[in-house]
């Protein structure tokens, strides 16, 4: 009985380490011009860890929760940096990768 759980424990965690896959992660998110200008860029990096292959998509969506929200799509470097200048005017960003 001990065996029949420790197997069963050891096939568990291994699935769940299995499962995580790539994560992205925004690492800066800074104004490009100053914030009395009427232009709102913005420079967006971050970096995706345990990519499973090269090039990897990433899918930013800009001011999610605004009425318009605006969507990006980059490519990683084979280290797993990107970065990208986007248009916002609530400063919020959501990463995800596109499968």
């Amino acid at each position: 009985m001990c065996k029949l759980i420790f197997l069963v424990t050891s096939l568990l965690i291994t699935s769940m380490a299995m499962a995580e896959g790539p994560q992205v992660k925004i690492t800066s998110f800074s104004y490009s011009a100053p914030s009395t200008s009427t232009i709102h860029l913005a420079e967006l990096c971050g970096i995706v860890r345990d990519m499973t292959s090269s090039p990897t998509f990433v899918h930013v969506v800009v001011d999610q929760s605004s009425k318009n929200p605006a969507s990006y799509n980059t490519v990683t470097g084979t280290d797993g940096k990107f970065c990208m200048t986007v248009t916002t005017y609530y400063g919020t960003a959501e990463a995800t990768i596109l499968h």
